[in-house]
């Protein structure tokens, strides 16, 4: 599908503006069709079976609606130490910060996990319970934190790279000196006092006065209200990105799944023959949703194919050194603190019941080991210009070019810790 996003993009058939409308389509409208249809989902056409109750396995696995916290701060943990040991520019590090935080939580674990499930017999555990159901549970909080905690990182790393770019700093100095050459207050003072107060913007917490002193601090009352003004334009640029349509889906699909009469107006969980009152509207947004993932994948493709374009400034691409300690912290540091931690609390903490416990490591273990979700790319792309669309494409590139060994070695290495678990 990827491919398909390097062919368009090389024909020249969509240009950035198009890449971008793409972008604003897959984040309000086929995402968090994808996440609602996911969560509130029962399949059709299976009489005689029964849709799986959220509230009922919440009650025995109610760990996978936090695990998602200790994913996501595990990789921002990772990413922290990935930035330092390969000495990451601070205008990219944030970027690696999501790059190491948010993996593919959607359609690579559902395929691996439906592979894995599908290569056991029905005799056995993992044959039997169909690990999806977990992933499900996992998938209720895991998107607010991608769009809500993801989108406030992006979007402050893009507010960085726009402040520290030479272009603001310029128009500031300037603004400043013609402010300085027409005061009159200014042009009182002496000398060393005025080319100290000509350096300074209108917006430095400074006061100048033509006395013996070059200036005087503001006082503790405006130091605060100034803090108080930060914390507060802080908190309301995280809550403007964290309230987003995929954000909203989610709790939405949650409310509707824990409500039995509502959710049996989407989706038949009687005889399973489709006729519920609203099952046509929820095929619909079934439908719409599976466009997700091909529109993600073919974003990823035409910012690949630029990564690799003579209009694509190296400055915009992160260092070999950075891609190559994101590559590693992200398919190989993460697998490995995702199965030490989840060897750790079988063992010490959490007594899963018998004939559920390997579909419900495997799950914990396997959202460990993806490489950086596709979304990310889609969160980028809405960043603004400033923001290195082409290096984080080409990193996620990276990752998915070496998945077939790296990935290969993780999931076989999850499996057999699965297999072995009652040894423990």
């Amino acid at each position: 599908m990827a491919l398909a996003g390097v062919y368009i993009h090389r024909r020249g058939f969509v240009t950035d503006d198009g890449k971008k409308t793409l972008a604003i389509i897959s984040q309000q409208v086929t995402i968090p069709a994808l996440l609602f249809s996911r969560i509130v989902y029962c399949q059709q056409g299976n009489a005689g079976g029964s849709c799986p109750s959220i509230t009922d396995m919440i009650n025995q696995v109610w760990m996978l609606t936090v695990w998602p916290i200790y994913v996501v701060s595990c990789g921002l943990i990772v990413g922290h130490f990935v930035t330092r040991l390969s000495n990451t520019p601070k205008s990219q590090r944030k970027l690696v910060l999501a790059a190491c935080a948010f993996g593919n939580s959607t359609g690579l674990p559902i395929t691996l996990l439906t592979v894995i499930h599908n290569s056991f017999p029905s005799s056995s555990e993992l044959g039997r319970v169909d690990p999806t159901l977990f992933l499900s549970l996992y998938l209720l909080t895991y998107p607010i934190l991608q769009w809500g905690v993801g989108g406030w990182i992006i979007d402050s790393s893009s507010s960085a790279l726009v402040s520290s770019s030479p272009e603001s700093g310029s128009t500031s100095d300037l603004s400043s000196m013609e402010t300085a050459e027409t005061d009159p207050e200014m042009m009182s003072l002496p000398h060393q006092e005025w080319s100290v107060k000509k350096g300074m913007n209108e917006s430095c917490p400074l006061i100048f006065e033509p006395s013996s002193s070059s200036y005087t601090t503001v006082t503790t009352e405006e130091e605060e209200k100034s803090a108080m003004q930060s914390l507060i334009e802080n908190i309301r640029l995280m809550a403007s990105k964290s309230l987003q349509p995929p954000v909203f889906a989610a709790l939405f699909g949650i409310l509707v799944v824990s409500i039995y009469p509502l959710r049996k107006t989407f989706v038949d969980m009687e005889d399973f023959d489709n006729d519920a009152p609203l099952e046509f509207l929820f095929d619909g947004i079934y439908a719409i949703g599976q466009a997700a993932v091909p529109i993600n994948m073919m974003i990823l493709g035409m910012n690949l194919s630029k990564t690799f374009s003579n209009d694509c400034q190296m400055s915009e691409l992160l260092s070999r050194k950075s891609t190559t300690a994101v590559v590693i912290g992200k398919m190989v540091i993460m697998p490995i603190i995702g199965i030490c931690s989840t060897m750790f609390l079988r063992r010490y903490l959490w007594d899963i019941p018998d004939a559920i416990d390997d579909a419900f490591y495997l799950v914990l273990m396997i959202v460990f080991i993806t490489p950086t979700a596709n979304n990310v790319m889609v969160m980028v792309e809405l960043g603004g210009k400033h923001v290195s669309k082409e290096g984080i494409a080409r990193l996620i590139g990276w990752q998915y070019a070496l998945a077939p060994v790296l990935l290969s070695v993780s999931v076989a290495t999850v499996v057999h810790v699965v297999s072995t678990i009652s040894d423990w």
